[in-house]
């Protein structure tokens, strides 16, 4: 499941790279897959384990089932010593955030940053930025330009074609609000280190067109506290096992109803991280369900949200069903779930 988790980042990342890249209306989607055979050099080991591990090669695609090799910039298993979706294994925050510092100090393509409230057990959330070296040296401006843009009232349609053209699309992946989803905190570090080390076309493509926002895990205390709990079943098999009935300080599976309330430090987290960059794509990762469900919702949809952001979630949605329909990944569906109305 990780690695469908990556291989479906990278399509909704090469479409909105796409999208802004200067010559969009000609740039054509990567309709063929890409050559087996990486341009750089393959982390072996690693690359062993993602094979050995994934439960069937219907799972893995070009994209994802190797791990480019970088001689100094480390991959996940060179910092907590082990390759992420090895069995057994789930990370707590500490030790995810000690790898993202990692990426940080050795590699001029990551940031970290804090959000600005602890949780409500004291722990911090970390916000992880990838890009091309030169799109970070000017995230200050590319944030101004997207304010800017988030307000229509205050430009003319001149001055915001001059800003789009100049902008840079904010991709956001935000990982594990619910906590006994466990995987993408596991797969965003894997995700985080591909896109500072490997040079491919598409992924310089990536780089170079839009900016990536990471969030480990936005429940932080429930994510530590569900491996807590998973170590301790492994501890003691046969044992009856408690649930885990808070993720973090009185609540539950609805922590992403709280964006009406704000009673939680890591709603408040989010909207502020949200109104600083005004991201171009939210995309929350979660697990619930067979197969891999990619969100359109399945209306009636909000009246207050244009049309264009309704349309803009089908094309997301099913160009990445299309992308990995082709790979024969089966099961990919949407039209599901979600009525596209609720403000959750």
């Amino acid at each position: 499941m990780n690695r469908i988790f990556l291989a479906i980042s990278f399509f909704v990342l090469v479409s909105v790279a796409s999208a802004q890249a200067p010559n969009a209306k000609t740039a054509q989607p990567a309709n063929k897959p890409a050559p087996a055979a990486p341009a750089q050099p393959v982390d072996t080991a690693y690359t062993e384990s993602i094979i050995k591990n994934t439960t069937d090669k219907m799972f893995l695609t070009e994209l994802v089932d190797h791990l480019p090799l970088s001689t100094t910039v480390p991959s996940p298993a060179k910092v907590l010593g082990y390759p992420i979706g090895t069995p057994n294994k789930l990370t707590y925050t500490a030790d995810m955030y000690r790898y993202y510092r990692e990426l940080e100090k050795t590699s001029p393509r990551v940031r970290v940053f804090l959000a600005p409230e602890k949780s409500e057990e004291g722990r911090d959330q970390m916000l992880v930025v990838v890009s091309d070296e030169a799109n970070l040296a000017k995230l200050s401006r590319y944030k101004e330009i997207t304010n800017k843009l988030a307000d229509p009232r205050t430009l003319n349609d001149d001055a915001a074609k001059q800003l789009i053209s100049e902008g840079k699309a904010f991709y956001w992946a935000s990982g594990s609000i619910h906590s006994s989803e466990t995987g993408s905190p596991e797969m965003l570090m894997e995700l985080a280190y591909r896109l500072a080390v490997e040079e491919t076309p598409l992924i310089q493509e990536i780089r170079r067109n839009s900016i990536i926002m990471i969030t480990p895990a936005l429940e932080v205390d429930g994510r530590d506290s569900m491996v807590d709990l998973y170590n301790y079943r492994k501890a003691n098999e046969g044992k009856r096992t408690p649930g885990l009935i808070y993720w973090g300080k009185y609540v539950a599976h609805d922590n992403n109803r709280d964006s009406l309330g704000m009673a939680l430090a890591l709603s408040r987290n989010q909207m502020s991280t949200f109104l600083e960059y005004h991201p171009t794509v939210l995309h929350d990762l979660h697990e619930s369900v067979p197969f891999l469900y990619t969100s359109t919702g399945t209306g009636p949809y909000n009246a207050w949200l244009d049309p264009i952001v309704v349309d803009e979630w089908q094309t997301l949605a099913y160009y990445e069903i299309e992308e990995m329909t082709k790979r024969g990944v089966p099961g990919v569906w949407t039209h599901g779930f979600y009525d596209g109305w609720a403000p959750n």
